[in-house]
């Protein structure tokens, strides 16, 4: 589906729900003409009437770069964090923090993610490493003139260690990627994903005050129909409601099992053995991030507690 936003601004959509194994596309047409991400699936990219040159990916996961193929004569653009992680996967792997599964999961790892899962028929790829040759490399601040627009990247850690936003600057379009707006708050389960970060970048999006904010799972936000900006500080304060929480629960010793069984760990409805992993280790990144701020400490081996 295609969402003509203006003149030469378009969101594309997946068929169905923009949810795993699909994201929301930008498509903005100039010289050159550029795509932003390309998780949206082969139908949507069939309805696009012209071509892309170049691609930019926001980060490194599966549903935001497994329809590259689409676009053979594209360049691809991602982020300098992250670009080692396109043509090694080991790398790649070392991303995912599955080293970890065992001591979090109280069990080895068995299964692959989406092992036996059956792709859609317009995702070419299976979930895992996608090998992908990169023509360029994204910094902050980069920028494309496309003519009608420019576009600036934004680096906004957090969500992964490399994640990017673009901010259409003649148009104020922000697309924030999985700075999603989600009702279940934000993601951070990730190897190199860091919840002070990702409370930066928050705050540096509201800070642009967007016209209109597209995201990779959502529908489109406008200013004035919506509020961009609660929108985005509600997000976040789900994020560090949930930090207030685990303080609130510690008032003695606890174990991390015990902190992970409580419900206020995770308010997804899907509840597989990967979600609660992914869920484990974002209490991780809070407790290390209140140790850090000497709100908690690890007391009795591997028991945390408040300070005060």
């Amino acid at each position: 589906m295609i969402i003509t936003i203006n003149d030469h601004v378009q969101l594309i959509r997946p068929e169905g729900k923009s949810v795993f194994p699909y994201s929301n596309s930008l498509f903005i047409k100039g010289d050159p003409s550029i795509l932003i991400d390309a998780g949206a699936g082969g139908t949507a990219y069939s309805q696009l009437k012209d071509p892309a040159d170049i691609i930019l990916l926001s980060h490194n996961h599966f549903d935001h770069i497994n329809g590259v193929s689409f676009f053979p004569g594209a360049q691809v653009w991602a982020s300098r964090e992250e670009a080692p992680g396109y043509n090694d996967p080991a790398i790649y792997a070392s991303y995912s923090g599955y080293q970890h599964w065992e001591k979090l999961m109280g069990k080895p790892r068995t299964r692959r993610f989406a092992e036996n899962a059956v792709m859609p028929e317009d995702v070419p790829v299976q979930p895992g490493f996608v090998p992908i040759v990169l023509g360029g490399l994204i910094d902050d601040g980069s920028k494309w003139d496309t003519g009608p627009e420019r576009i600036i990247a934004l680096h906004t850690p957090g969500h992964s260690h490399g994640h990017c936003s673009f901010w259409l600057e003649r148009s104020n379009i922000l697309f924030s990627a999985d700075i999603d707006l989600s009702p279940y708050g934000p993601w951070y389960g990730g190897e190199n994903s860091d919840f002070d970060q990702l409370e930066r970048s928050i705050h540096r999006l509201m800070d642009l005050n967007p016209t209109i904010l597209a995201t990779s799972h959502r529908r489109l936000f406008y200013q004035g129909e919506d509020d961009i900006q609660g929108l985005l500080r509600n997000y976040l304060d789900i994020g560090l409601q949930k930090e207030h929480n685990i303080l609130k629960y510690l008032t003695q010793p606890r174990s991390f099992m015990e902190i992970a069984s409580q419900p206020f760990v995770s308010n997804h409805p899907s509840q597989t053995e990967y979600t609660q992993f992914w869920n484990r280790m974002m209490l991780l990144k809070h407790l290390q991030r209140l140790k850090k701020r000497r709100l908690v400490a690890e007391v009795n081996e591997g028991q945390w507690c408040r300070t005060t």
